[in-house]
């Protein structure tokens, strides 16, 4: 993950002076991953001692980066990076446990606007190479199971359909609400039961589709 973070940053810093436009945006995250849910629900079902269940991972942060080519058509092309984390946490009797969720994704966008019809309205469409990273952590410690730190890594395929509309701030400074939705049919990521549960094959596939809805602000600075 950490090497993701760094190739990504690392491209995006040589693509910045063919860019026509560079956008940031930091937003809410909601996400859906059965496979995921199942998982902890039945971490909470075989430890009915509980007295504060295990929360779904459901909300997160979600940040991302694009930078847009040159062009002066309508459709526009461009690379997306994105990163989101999503928490877990439950406090018990002696002891408190944390899920922690950590997704990346760097891909291709399309661009498009028209501000001759909808002037301020644009839309994304972004099909991205996903991964993802899953640990637990057991009194705000790394948990360690088998003697082994408990982890799991995944790896798929993402698409994702954006829409905004854009405020001019000053000079060729932007502001604009989205709202985005994401999809990703194939996660393959076989730990994930093992981290969450200490359990493999048991109640989980070894891989997971995630649904994720989002919505935020994007700030843009366009050339």
């Amino acid at each position: 993950m950490r090497k993701i973070l760094l190739f990504s940053f690392m491209l995006f810093t040589c693509m910045g002076s063919s860019a026509q436009e560079f956008k940031v945006d930091v937003s809410y995250a909601y996400l859906y991953s059965s496979q995921l849910d199942k998982a902890i629900q039945t971490y909470n079902f075989t430890r009915p001692i509980l007295t504060e269940k295990q929360p779904l991972l459901t909300n997160g942060l979600n940040t991302s980066a694009s930078y847009i080519f040159r062009n002066d058509k309508h459709f526009k092309h461009g690379i997306n990076f994105s990163y989101a984390y999503f928490r877990s946490w439950a406090e018990n009797k002696k002891f408190s446990n944390q899920l922690n969720l950590h997704v990346a994704n760097l891909g291709y966008l399309l661009h498009y606007e028209n501000p001759e019809k909808c002037k301020g309205f644009y839309s994304d469409l972004i099909v991205s190479a996903t991964s993802s990273l899953v640990y637990r952590a057991l009194n705000e410690e790394p948990f360690v199971y088998d003697e082994t730190l408990s982890k799991a890594f995944g790896i798929g395929g993402n698409v994702q359909l954006k829409f905004g509309y854009s405020f001019q701030l000053k000079n060729r400074c932007y502001l604009s609400p989205f709202l985005s939705f994401s999809y990703t049919p194939y996660l393959f990521s076989p730990n994930n039961e093992a981290v969450i549960n200490q359990t493999k094959g048991l109640v989980c596939r070894n891989w997971t589709e995630i649904l994720t809805a989002q919505f935020g602000l994007t700030f843009q600075v366009k050339k």
